[in-house]
Order: structure tokens, then C-alpha cells, then sequence
């Protein structure tokens, strides 16, 4: 079976050097996460899931990267 969508957790310092259009599709691919483990098609493989991945918008560390990213998004187009 094919592995969930999934995103790397990214520092306010990793996501400051990303292009408009990097974060806005990194936004767009937390956004497609699925929301929880129980409904999900894996929930008999999570134990199999590598664990620095988010990979469920249940995961507690979804909210905070999420807004991580809609912080550094508001920066840059602060700038413009």
C-alpha cells in the first residue's frame, strides 16, 4: 500500500526562506492531510509511520506548523 500524504514539520526559520509560491503549496499539502488516524485507510499501519512526519490533521503538531506556515505566508506578503 502506497504511504499517506504526510509533511516534514518546518522551523519558523526554515519557512522564512521559502518562496510565496513554496509556501503556499506547502500550505495547500497540510491542508490535504487526512483528518484523523480513525478514518483513515492506514489506521492499521500507523505503528509503521515514521514518527518526525505529520501525517493526520488530529496530530497535535498539525495546528502548530499550520499556523507556522500562515504566519510566514503573512510576512511575505507583508513585503510586497
Amino acid at each position: 500500500m502506497e504511504p499517506p500524504r504526510r509533511i516534514r514539520p518546518l522551523t519558523a526559520e526554515q519557512l522564512s526562506h521559502l518562496t510565496e509560491a513554496r509556501l503556499l503549496a506547502f500550505r495547500k499539502k497540510a491542508l490535504s492531510l487526512e483528518n484523523s488516524q480513525e478514518d483513515s485507510d492506514y489506521a492499521n499501519e500507523v505503528d509503521r509511520l515514521n514518527p518526525t512526519f505529520i501525517y493526520f490533521k488530529s496530530d497535535p503538531r498539525w495546528q502548530a506548523a499550520y499556523d507556522l506556515i500562515l504566519q510566514a505566508l503573512a510576512r511575505v506578503q507583508a513585503r510586497v
